[in-house]
């Protein structure tokens, strides 16, 4: 019945709209173009498309270290890989890891296919595992972020340590556990996602003007950056611009929203998704998340450790959503002692 909640959100959103590109409706009604955009790459790119449940996913990597343990780099909404740039340059440093991050299906130049049934959270939880298998592992340290923080926790609870060796979530806490902590003011944080599963106003929102709105997501507040000093300029801005014009983006990364409200059924234990979310997690766990998210509040992180015994919680001061964006010279540091420590404790077994 969200629709009836729904209603408003979508009128208001149209009249913003209407408002805002009277005078340039072109803006609203042509199609976006990501060819307008000038794509500096952050570092020397190692580019493949992958094969995963018949479709094709675009992957990036600082350089292939094939016979090294995997770290696999999983984005969320509205981004790519490109978000991930400043971890995967620090750890592919150290030359210990084979460093690959993947854009999702739905995303920049993978495939979009159509459906929203496409992208209900099993599938998804399926592409990051025969992501694993295509790149040539057999498991991996798992690193993702918002949405593909959420597949992250299912593919944890769907596989276990046989694919993920340790887990790293970003601005998405545990499922099951930020259920229970949800209030009436968590609702209302996110009243966007009733927004996105308006067919078509939806797209137009996100990708009018050639995604101008992600100047606003990014850089303005409430959602944007605390520090920006450095870590989102134009020339990074316009990776993110570029994905989402991309021929059918717009409607892959909206479909992700669409699925979880259309066929993630909470209540009902056959759910593969919900029953993967709420099995207890035994892998070495990292969860970083910003104390001025706007989107998630640091509340849903209480009790976390119920569900994953084995966790390590850092919530950042004055952070933004965006976290390995907002302080990646902290973040990075967190990540790499963090790593460290799992390698000694596996000594000392």
């Amino acid at each position: 019945m969200y629709q009836l909640a729904a209603v408003p959100v979508w009128l208001s959103t149209a009249v913003g709209l209407a408002a805002k590109y009277a005078t340039r409706p072109g803006a609203v009604f042509g199609s976006p173009d990501p060819t307008v955009f000038e794509l500096v790459p952050p570092f020397s790119l190692e580019e493949e498309y992958i094969t995963v449940n018949g479709i094709k996913l675009h992957t990036v990597s600082p350089g292939r270290r094939r016979d090294k343990p995997l770290m696999l780099f999983v984005h969320g909404f509205p981004e790519l890989w490109y978000s991930w740039r400043h971890q995967m340059a620090a750890v592919h440093a150290t030359g210990a890891w084979d460093v690959v991050a993947v854009d999702m299906r739905g995303y920049n130049t993978s495939d979009k296919p159509q459906g929203v049934e496409q992208y209900r959270l099993q599938v998804l939880a399926s592409d990051v595992q025969q992501a694993v298998q295509a790149l040539g592992h057999s498991s991996c340290t798992l690193v993702a972020h918002d949405w593909g923080g959420m597949v992250a926790w299912v593919v944890a609870g769907m596989y276990g340590r046989q694919l993920v060796d340790k887990l790293i979530v970003m601005g998405l806490p545990h499922a099951g556990v930020s259920m229970a902590n949800t209030t009436m003011a968590q609702r209302k944080r996110q009243l966007y996602i009733l927004l996105f599963q308006a067919r078509w106003l939806a797209e137009k929102f996100i990708s009018a003007d050639n995604a101008a709105m992600l100047d606003g997501a990014f850089r303005s507040p409430p959602a944007g950056l605390k520090n920006l000093q450095g870590t989102m300029p134009d020339e990074a801005l316009a990776w993110y611009r570029a994905a989402l014009c991309q021929p059918g983006a717009a409607t892959g990364m909206l479909n992700w929203y669409r699925a979880l409200m259309e066929f993630t059924t909470l209540s009902d234990p056959a759910d593969p998704a919900w029953s993967a979310i709420k099995r207890q997690l035994d892998m070495p766990t990292l969860v970083l998340h910003g104390d001025s998210d706007i989107a998630l509040g640091e509340e849903l992180l209480d009790g976390i450790e119920a569900a994953v015994p084995d966790v390590t919680v850092k919530l950042l001061k004055n952070c933004s959503h965006w976290v390995q964006q907002d302080y990646p010279i902290q973040v990075n540091e967190i990540m790499m002692d963090w790593l460290s420590k799992q390698q000694d404790k596996q000594k000392q077994r």
